[in-house]
C-alpha cells in the first residue's frame, strides 16, 4: 500500500468490486453502521466538535493476509475546512486504511487493490463513481496509509470535488 497514486488497471478493478462484495458480505452490518454513522447531520444537542466527527471500524481481518488486520478511520469535515474563501454547502469524507501485523501490530501494508475493494463495500458503486485517491498524507506513520475522500454536498449526496476544495493531491479513482 503507497500513498501516491499509483494507477489501478480496469482488470484489477473488476477484481475490486468482486473483492468488495465478499467483504461486504462478511461485514455487511459494520460496514453500515460506519457509513450511517459518518454520513448523517449530527443530532440535536450533539456537540458539534467544530464540523468535524470522527468514527473508527475495526480492526478486521484482511482477506488477503491472514496475518494481517486493517482499520479504517472515517472522518466528516465541512467543506470551509479546505477553502480560503467562502465554501459551498457540504462536508468531504476522508476515509483511511491502516494495516498491521495481527501478532506484534506493526504497521505494515496492504495492496491498493485490497483498500479499493473495502472502501467499495463501504460506499457501495454508485458512491465509488466521486471517490478520490488522496497522496497527501507525508511521514512515516502515515507511508503506508491509504486515504480517499468523497464530497458530498448539503443533501448528503456525492459530487465532484469543488473548484474552492484545495486538495490536488486527490485523483478521482474513476477514470
Amino acid at each position: 500500500m503507497s500513498a501516491d497514486n499509483q494507477g489501478v488497471t480496469a482488470a484489477e478493478r473488476s477484481w475490486a468490486v468482486d473483492f468488495s462484495a465478499r467483504i461486504h458480505n462478511k461485514h455487511a452490518a459494520e460496514l453500515n453502521e460506519l457509513r450511517t454513522a459518518m454520513t448523517e447531520a449530527p443530532r440535536r444537542g450533539e456537540p458539534r466538535h467544530l464540523g468535524r466527527r470522527q468514527h473508527r471500524l475495526g480492526p478486521l481481518q484482511s482477506f488477503e493476509d491472514a496475518s494481517v488486520q486493517l482499520t479504517m478511520v472515517a472522518e466528516s469535515v465541512e467543506l470551509g475546512w479546505f477553502t480560503v474563501g467562502p465554501a459551498p454547502a457540504g462536508m468531504c469524507l476522508t476515509v483511511s486504511i491502516a494495516a498491521h501485523q495481527k501478532d506484534t501490530g506493526i504497521q505494515t501494508s496492504l495492496p491498493l487493490t485490497e483498500c479499493d475493494a473495502w472502501l467499495q463495500a463501504l460506499l457501495g458503486g454508485q458512491w465509488m463513481l466521486h471517490a478520490y485517491r488522496c497522496g497527501c498524507a507525508t511521514g512515516a506513520a502515515s507511508e503506508n496509509v491509504v486515504s480517499y475522500r468523497l464530497y458530498l454536498d448539503a443533501a448528503r449526496k456525492p459530487i465532484r470535488k469543488p473548484e474552492e476544495v484545495l486538495a490536488d493531491a486527490c485523483l478521482p479513482l474513476q477514470p
